[in-house]
């Protein structure tokens, strides 16, 4: 059932697990300031409060619903929770209204759903509340991505989002920084590193690929720490034996350094390079090893 009645503000009460976790100042200013202007322009999602007979009559027949709201019954806000702060704020008494049943429609997923499509929640408000359904709801990864009609990664992203750290999950809140920017921070194991790149990203602006540069780098440093290559060595190259005495590579003799030079090649072509001047070196013309 889906019936629209207009409701006085003071019969309706708010979610008992409200879907945004904070209401900033400037977008509520926002909505109050167009309440004010233009009125109402999208009606709130309600049902009626409680499992007693009222209530449960009220969702079997619109002549029951509409005996339930003259008897001033409450119903409780399914969606709408933000219009409803604004309009008290504005000073509307009357809110249009559309009454469901809960019974047949989950308050979780259509209080989720109607926010998710209008976008302004923030990706860690979405992750709680995958999570709340998940656990609390028991409902599967199938019957959230059929709901809120979401690809499997989307819910992913964002239940590693507030499970995985609660710092990150608070600034993506605050929109401190953005999902993409989270992402690459989580990827961080060093918890060090975790806090350097978030500071990075809400103090300097990091975006996200310098953020995946600064871990990679990281990283590659660390390696080289442990003894390992250093930081972006070719894997094929040849790493110089710093104690090693300098050779010439045409006749293998180490005599007259101050005469020795460099000179440039790819590292690619170096065993190349190696093997002709073996074959051919002056070590290999002396002792008739040339063929």
């Amino acid at each position: 059932m889906f019936e629209t009645l207009l409701l006085p503000r003071k019969q309706l009460i708010a979610p008992q697990e409200p879907m945004r976790a904070t209401m900033g100042d400037k977008p509520m200013d926002e909505l109050i300031e167009s309440m004010r202007l233009v009125g109402q322009l999208c009606p709130l999602l309600v049902k009626p409060y409680g499992d007693g007979p009222a209530a449960k009559a009220a969702i079997e027949s619109v002549v029951e619903l509409k005996r339930y709201a003259k008897a001033g019954n409450q119903f409780e806000i399914i969606d709408g929770h933000r219009r409803w702060i604004a309009a008290e704020r504005a000073g509307c008494e009357l809110l249009e209204c559309k009454v469901v049943d809960g019974r047949n429609l989950p308050a979780y997923a259509a209080m989720l759903h109607a926010n998710i499509m209008r976008e302004d929640m923030t990706p860690a408000e979405e992750g709680w509340q995958f999570v709340e359904l998940s656990v609390k709801h028991n409902w599967s990864l199938e019957q959230l991505m059929t709901t809120f009609r979401v690809s499997e990664s989307y819910i992913n992203d964002r239940v590693e989002l507030v499970q995985k750290d609660e710092t990150v999950a608070a600034a993506v809140h605050t929109r401190a920084v953005n999902l993409a920017q989270a992402k690459q921070i989580l990827r961080a194991k060093d918890p060090t590193l975790r806090t350097y790149m978030l500071d990075q990203a809400v103090t300097h602006g990091a975006n996200a690929r310098s953020l995946e540069v600064m871990r990679q780098n990281w990283n590659s440093e660390q390696v080289a720490a442990q003894g390992s290559l250093l930081p972006h060595t070719p894997p094929n190259s040849v790493l110089p034996d710093p104690d090693a005495i300098p050779k010439c590579i045409w006749c293998g003799e180490g005599k007259d350094p101050e005469h020795l030079r460099d000179f440039k090649v790819h590292w690619y072509h170096q065993a190349e390079l190696e093997a002709v001047v073996n074959q051919l070196g002056a070590k290999n013309l002396l002792s008739g090893g040339a063929k």
